[in-house]
């Protein structure tokens, strides 16, 4: 496994130092989860935030390409059980996914090894990506080896409009097996908007993604440190991305916020060379849980049968 971490407490029970081997963190434990910034890293990489299951990942809530709130990633948390990945995506609050318009969110996976062989922008073909936009993983985190592409949902003419709204979010993920992307799972359609986490102002998304749709690709088991970013960007290909959750700057020089005007261009490349990191936390199968649970059981019964 290329990531290794160690856990140094200091004298405030709150604070910790991460080190990874070749990269070193500063952070703070948030929750059950533990949230990093990133203070230096190995050439050509950058660890913005880190953290494990329940840990919420910061953006810097604005994109560029146009003023729409759906661009500009607000937050995502991201936790995990034996079986999923629970990922909360949250745009802009004045953003409304069911009714702001068409976009697409795409989470891009790598194990951060730069001999791991994954997608890059060098690929003419895909650009980097399973969906074929502009956005990449710079050859110094090993390019892209897994991706979830999230997109609106609905009945039949939904599109993103007041009087066609989105009525959920699904998505599809694939795996990069050295050549080409191989598509492993479509959820059509996810978790109805009215069940989200946000009703009154939808501006958030929760997805369930399988865990074992990666075992052909970079596997996700317990104890794995994966490196990632999620990206606003368009629904057709060779389209740049909007916003980053990752990446505390604007996506392309000399382009304010919230603008489209030049130098804007819709088919810049994003190589992406600052990422955030998650660690797939260790939980116990069900089954063990309950065997647990029953062992108690019979060990309390025992003392009392020897009162």
């Amino acid at each position: 496994m290329y990531h290794q971490w160690m856990i140094i407490p200091l004298m405030n029970p709150q604070a910790h130092n991460f080190t990874r081997i070749g990269k070193q963190f500063k952070g703070v434990a948030v929750g059950l989860g533990v949230l990093g910034f990133a203070v230096y890293s190995a050439p050509g990489q950058t660890i913005n935030q880190s953290g494990g299951s329940g840990t919420t990942f910061t953006g810097i809530d604005q994109a560029q390409g146009s003023a729409n709130a759906l661009r500009a990633i607000n937050f995502a948390n991201i936790a995990n059980d034996a079986d999923n990945l629970y990922i909360t995506l949250a745009v802009n609050p004045a953003g409304n996914l069911a009714t702001g318009g068409a976009f697409n969110y795409v989470m891009g996976i790598t194990s951060g090894n730069p001999l791991a062989g994954g997608d890059t922008s060098a690929n003419a073909t895909t650009h980097g990506n399973a969906y074929g936009r502009d956005i990449s993983f710079a050859s110094s985190f090993g390019g892209m080896q897994d991706f979830i592409g999230i997109f609106g949902a609905g009945p039949t003419g939904a599109n993103g409009s007041a009087a066609h709204p989105y009525t959920s979010y699904g998505f599809n993920d694939y795996v990069w097996n050295g050549t080409a992307w191989t598509k492993i799972n479509t959820v059509a359609s996810g978790e109805p908007m009215s069940d989200q986490p946000s009703t009154s102002i939808p501006n958030e998304i929760t997805l369930t993604v399988p865990l074992s749709d990666f075992a052909t690709g970079f596997a996700l088991t317990p104890g794995t440190t994966f490196d990632f970013d999620i990206d606003s960007t368009g629904t057709s290909a060779n389209t740049t991305a909007y916003g980053s959750l990752a990446d505390t700057s604007l996506i392309q020089p000399g382009v304010a916020a919230g603008s489209g005007a030049a130098p804007f261009s819709g088919s810049y490349q994003f190589d992406e060379n600052i990422l955030d990191s998650y660690t797939v936390t260790a939980t116990p199968e069900p089954t063990t849980l309950a065997l647990a649970g029953l062992g108690g059981l019979c060990l309390l019964w025992l003392r009392r049968q020897r009162k």
